[in-house]
């Protein structure tokens, strides 16, 4: 297997290298992206529906049998767990535009993912200005050389 630039993070079928962002059946070039966010968007919706059930369940405790309104909280409560823990990793760049290609998965592998992308990104730019300042370098040499010859 050969591998093109440095490997900043692999996670299964998610990898970040020097030159790609893959994920699953997809990858974008590195060189084209513009911006990553990440949101826990399944969170919002777990909150209003998991946060129902459990304030339903405390609400009309006289009502309900203790055995309902512990099932009433504990499913809340796995629910507002696994939304907390569940991301979305939206990647930003010239090709995708404003609509983005986004990626879901645990909150963690998504961060890290992100983390990845942001130090890739930092790395490609500092080396941009390396080679450029190289390439500057090398033209002002050039330009002192055939000044002396004249």
């Amino acid at each position: 297997m050969t591998m093109i630039g440095k490997r900043y993070y692999k996670n299964g079928p998610l990898e970040v290298t020097g030159e790609f962002v893959k994920a699953r059946s997809r990858s974008i070039q590195l060189s084209t992206l513009e911006s990553v966010d990440f949101t826990r968007k399944l969170f919002f919706a777990a909150l209003g529906l998991c946060g129902c059930m459990i304030v339903f369940g405390l609400a009309f405790g006289d009502l309900l049998y203790g055995h309902e309104i512990a099932a009433l909280v504990a499913l809340g409560a796995a629910g507002l767990f696994l939304g907390w823990n569940v991301a979305t990793l939206t990647i930003y760049s010239k090709l995708t535009g404003q609509r983005g290609w986004s990626i879901t998965g645990t909150a963690r592998a998504m961060r890290d993912m992100r983390g990845a992308i942001e130090t890739a990104l930092e790395d490609r730019t500092v080396r941009r200005r390396q080679k450029h300042k190289a390439d500057s370098a090398v033209a002002a040499d050039d330009e002192e050389e055939t000044d002396d010859s004249e």
